[in-house]
């Protein structure tokens, strides 16, 4: 079944058109005039690695068009080549009509079908501009809020086999009265964790933490730990349990991919500030 990420659960428009609106009254008189923009909450959106489809709802704000209208629209590249991953039209037609008795104006998608998302090595940045219609009475867009260009984002590509491995575990209250001290230290213990990716994750950026065999448990086994491969932070499943001992509040993260390197700030239950860092041997 496909990946659609689908950006319809959009406020209903209605046409509502205020004496004061100079810019909206020029299309009160002639029902066959208007303006189309499209009919997202944001003029911008990140795909997933998974994304298969992407819809991107148009609306037509004209009230009367016997004749039916078609809108043109282009992909602009802002950033690395977009023509490999994507596949997509070059208009689309509002069927001859008018809008609903209630007012409502027609939404027409446009759709983009992607492939090969996954296997990008870097970031691809592109534009869906609005363009044309070919009705003299109507423009794209009515004023400078309307949103007549939608720009697309692909993930940051992330190298899944530079995270998987065995790591190591240093960790360290870093201030107040334990500064300085460490849970292996205090409880005599060893700490080694296994970071495995979670086979379920269709994003591939969710991965799970299990102690190695003969080491003692630091992490709940399966606790995970979800990268931002955007930003280089990291998310991990609350709460975070260490040690067996006390419960973390996570503040701050980082990771980097090489080396492969994992940090998490903040207090440990009502012990302190306290820091890990997890280092791929």
């Amino acid at each position: 079944m496909k990946n659609i990420f689908k950006i319809m659960s959009i406020v209903v428009l209605v046409f509502t058109f205020s004496c004061d609106d100079n810019e909206e009254n020029r299309f009160v008189s002639d029902p066959s005039t208007g303006w189309m923009q499209f009919a997202t909450p944001t003029s911008g959106t990140t795909i997933s690695i998974i994304t298969e489809e992407l819809i991107l709802p148009v609306v037509a704000n004209v009230p009367v068009y016997e004749n039916g209208m078609t809108l043109s629209y282009q992909l602009v590249a802002v950033e690395g080549d977009f023509t490999s991953i994507v596949t997509t039209g070059s208009s689309i037609y509002f069927e001859p009509g008018q809008a609903s008795a209630a007012g409502n104006p027609r939404v027409v998608p446009i759709s983009l079908n992607f492939t090969g998302v996954s296997d990008l090595q870097d970031i691809v940045v592109f534009d869906v501009v609005l363009t044309a219609i070919d009705n003299n009475g109507v423009t794209i867009g009515l004023n400078d809020a309307s949103i007549t260009s939608y720009r697309i984002s692909t993930p940051c590509p992330l190298d899944v086999p530079a995270i998987v491995g065995t790591y190591s575990v240093d960790e360290v209250f870093t201030s107040g009265v334990n500064a300085g001290l460490s849970l292996a230290a205090a409880f005599g213990e060893s700490y080694q964790v296994e970071i495995s990716l979670d086979p379920t994750d269709p994003t591939q950026t969710v991965f799970i933490l299990n102690n190695s065999i003969g080491f003692n448990q630091y992490f709940v086994d399966g606790s995970t730990a979800s990268l931002d491969t955007c930003n280089g932070t990291i998310t991990f499943s609350n709460p975070l349990n260490l040690g067996d001992f006390a419960d973390m509040v996570v503040e701050t993260t980082s990771y980097t991919e090489s080396p492969a390197v994992m940090i998490a700030d903040g207090p440990l239950g009502n012990f302190g500030p306290y820091q890990f860092i997890l280092t791929k041997q």
